[in-house]
């Protein structure tokens, strides 16, 4: 049997990356994933980004990661949304304006899916859904809806973030999980989630929430001029 952590969404949270690090070791995980946004909403993108590479987590760009390493005129547009709110695009630019110039290189050069086997199970690593970057995989979503979103696809799990809300859904035979938020959780429990898979003859599933030290990366949104709200959010675990 082969046991796989599963982490998305960091979002810049460097407290709660290290608690579940911290967590994935004390659970005798050596192979971990990512599925993309280490950067935004949070005050720690460089440092976050630094401990990803530091570790050598392979993983994927995220739709943030992509809106700040390609952050030409259409950015926003085409990886975050037309329709920004007021908070999230003070958040976007103040990002872009601190992250370095490796740190930028380095999300342009992540891929935006990957396909693992292990042992006789198929994964399939993206983002948002499938066949878009940005596209929401909801868990409110019907049956038949999450079907034709994977549509053509073959593998036996496949794994997306994006949502911040975790995922585990089995569509006759076909795996779909989102591991949560490590980041910036948006499902009303401001603990930091993430996901372990134990791939043997069957597949074992578990969500894993993870206490860390909220008000280091709360107090440090504000020390270093993110808006107050992005602090309340992330305590909340919501908008």
């Amino acid at each position: 049997m082969t046991r796989l952590a599963i982490i998305s969404d960091l979002h810049g949270n460097l407290p709660a990356l290290e608690a579940v690090l911290a967590d994935i070791q004390a659970q005798g995980i050596r192979e971990i994933y990512h599925l993309g946004d280490l950067v935004g909403y949070n005050p720690f993108p460089n440092e976050t980004v630094a401990l990803v590479r530091e570790r050598g987590l392979p993983g994927l760009t995220g739709n943030y990661d992509r809106a700040v390493s390609d952050s030409g005129p259409e950015a926003i547009a085409t990886y975050l949304n037309p329709k920004i709110s007021p908070m999230a695009l003070e958040i976007y630019h103040w990002t872009l304006a601190e992250v370095t110039a490796d740190t930028r290189a380095y999300l342009a050069s992540l891929p935006e899916q990957l396909s693992l086997q292990i042992n006789q199970w198929q994964i399939l690593l993206t983002h948002g859904s499938p066949r878009q970057i940005r596209e929401y995989v909801r868990p409110h979503l019907a049956d038949e809806t999450l079907k034709d979103i994977l549509a053509g696809v073959e593998a036996q799990i496949v794994l997306t973030g994006h949502t911040h809300i975790p995922l585990v859904r089995n569509l006759n035979g076909q795996w779909l999980i989102n591991p949560g938020s490590v980041g910036f959780p948006k499902d009303g429990d401001p603990r930091a989630s993430y996901a372990i898979l134990e791939l043997g003859e069957t597949l074992g599933i578990a969500i894993r929430r993870i206490e860390y030290d909220i008000e280091r990366t709360a107090q440090a949104i504000v020390a270093r001029g993110l808006p107050l709200t992005a602090a309340e959010t992330l305590r909340r675990g919501r908008r």
